[in-house]
């Protein structure tokens, strides 16, 4: 069996309402139906999680910067 990942876009749009369109539901001859399926705009997911990868690797960099300027003064304290 063919296993799919992916979001619940229900659950996604309580989030980030931006990433969820409605389509409306057509039948075969494309009539329509009278309702709609949300889908998720993953192009839109992807950016989101790029620039949010982004700002975490920032903020890493930040905290092992601080946590070597730390462990130096530590060290310091220690030898004097």
């Amino acid at each position: 069996a063919k296993t799919l990942i992916g979001l619940v876009a229900q659950e996604a749009e309580t989030v980030s309402p931006g990433l969820v369109a409605d389509n409306p539901d057509k039948d075969s001859a494309n009539n329509d139906l009278g309702t709609t399926t949300k889908s998720i705009r993953y192009s839109v997911l992807y950016m989101k999680a790029v620039k949010a990868l982004q700002e975490a690797q920032t903020r890493i960099e930040t905290l092992e910067s601080q946590h070597a300027d730390l462990l130096a003064r530590v060290t310091a304290l220690e030898a004097g």
